[in-house]
């Protein structure tokens, strides 16, 4: 029951990606709100495929590419959720359910079987350190999302080719707003992530910190994004500059997440993050 419920989330997600390329091209409200209502249907549906895992096993379902991608893919559909309703934006949609689709689909054919479960994933607080750390990558990931719509929305209008982009999309001011918002937001659940996972750590390994690959790649990450951080309130940056960094920082964290994934190396074999 709880693949078929994956399944049929990853069908509306699919549907809700096209719909919203759709209203891009030829926008109009009635559009939106079944575009809406279609991301929230998947949303809703995946929910009960992970509340219903979790009842049942007692740990959050990310042994297994299958799973992570599913947990991921359910954070970012909600992040979006929250976006579109925030800024009322549902042009954002054409960037972001695609993305969502992309990370779902994948997940309901990769479902089966997880990993034997680690001693360290039934931690008390572990599945709060799972939700945030994988809550920064969703917003990492619709940060991007924004910064390749401002990049685009950028070379028409330096190029003074006033496309279907140039019509549909907010100012280049407000798209720069939005990503800084979730990117801040992401680092803030990043920092947490690293934070904690040492506390986890100490307890699962009996140290605080070591150079896993997985760990050097998460520090370097947080590294770019403190940087994009500190630019962005000392030195100004905004615009392309910012963007482009953006767009580094995901995918340094992201690798992390699914290079680590797919070649389990190091401490983190079938890990918790």
């Amino acid at each position: 029951m709880i693949d078929g419920l994956l399944s049929w989330a990853s069908h509306f997600y699919v549907f809700a990606g096209v719909l919203y390329v759709v209203y891009f091209v030829r926008p109009h409200p009635k559009l939106a709100l079944i575009c809406f209502l279609s991301a929230a249907a998947g949303f809703l549906l995946q929910s009960a495929v992970i509340v219903g895992h979790f009842a049942s096993y007692g740990y959050t379902p990310i042994t297994n590419l299958g799973e992570a991608l599913s947990f991921l893919g359910w954070l970012l559909a909600l992040v979006f959720l929250i976006v579109e309703r925030r800024y009322r934006l549902p042009v954002l949609g054409a960037f972001a359910l695609p993305l969502v689709a992309g990370v779902v689909l994948p997940a309901a054919i990769l479902r089966g079987p997880g990993r034997p479960v680690p001693e360290a994933i039934k931690l008390a607080g572990m599945p709060v350190h799972v939700l945030v750390a994988f809550a920064g990558i969703a917003l990492f990931a619709l940060a991007t999302g924004v910064a390749v719509a401002y990049l685009l929305l950028e070379r028409q209008m330096k190029g003074k080719h006033f496309g279907v982009v140039f019509a549909r999309l907010p100012s280049l001011e407000q798209l720069d707003d939005i990503s800084d918002h979730l990117m801040r937001w992401g680092f803030v659940a990043l920092s947490i992530t690293l934070i904690t996972g040492a506390f986890f750590a100490k307890k699962a390994w009996g140290d605080y910190w070591r150079w896993d690959p997985k760990l050097t790649l998460s520090l370097v990450g947080w590294f770019v994004y403190a940087g994009l951080v500190h630019a962005r309130l000392f030195a100004g940056w905004r615009g392309r500059r910012a963007a482009l960094l953006t767009m580094v920082g995901f995918v340094i964290v992201f690798g992390s997440f699914l290079g680590l994934k797919l070649f389990p190396v190091g401490i983190h074999t079938g890990d918790f993050q």
